[in-house]
């Protein structure tokens, strides 16, 4: 079972501003929600597919997760699942999930530098939400998180924005603002 909590924070990263990804190994990820109006956590299935930066598929990973519906310090409550075991619980996501394209970017901090980093991931939407590009930085401690300064490639901080949280995407689609500040 991961860690407790996510110390995160996400940025919208322009897509003239995106690095270079092309000979990176990344993930195919589907994530979808059970629906839980008024409650304080999310419940959320993810599918990961492995590839290689030349698209070799490398392997797959499930996992379910619960997390609060803070923003910057959550809760978080994830274990790995077995592919027999999540594919019974995926109808309980009614069609609530985003796909992505995800790239962990751990190994560039001289573009991502900041003390306490324990994850860089970049993540490229598709389908309804394509043209949405995303970092997130997750921190080991509150005082790191609070701490780091951004590139200036990242853009427009996302964290406190809810409607940028990946359950209210799949929900509600794009904000209306995303044109304005893309």
């Amino acid at each position: 079972m991961k860690k407790n909590t996510e110390i995160e924070r996400k940025f919208l990263v322009r897509e003239c501003d995106l690095p270079n990804v092309e000979r990176r190994i990344y993930s195919e990820i589907v994530q979808g929600y059970v629906q839980s109006f008024g409650s304080s956590y999310h419940y959320r299935l993810r599918q990961a597919l492995h590839f290689t930066p030349t698209n070799g598929f490398v392997g797959e990973q499930y996992f379910q997760t619960i997390k609060s519906t803070e923003t910057k310090v959550r809760g978080e409550y994830e274990v790995e699942l077995f592919k027999n075991q999540f594919m019974p619980l995926w109808p309980l996501c009614k069609n609530i999930s985003v796909t992505k394209k995800r790239y962990k970017l751990n190994d560039v901090y001289p573009m991502v530098e900041g003390e306490g980093i324990e994850d860089v991931a970049l993540d490229i939407y598709k389908a309804d939400l394509k043209g949405l590009h995303v970092i997130e930085v997750e921190f080991d401690t509150e005082k790191n998180c609070d701490a780091f300064q951004p590139p200036s490639w990242f853009g427009v901080e996302l964290t406190e924005d809810v409607r940028y949280n990946n359950f209210y995407l799949a929900l509600d689609g794009l904000p209306d603002n995303f044109k304005d500040i893309k």
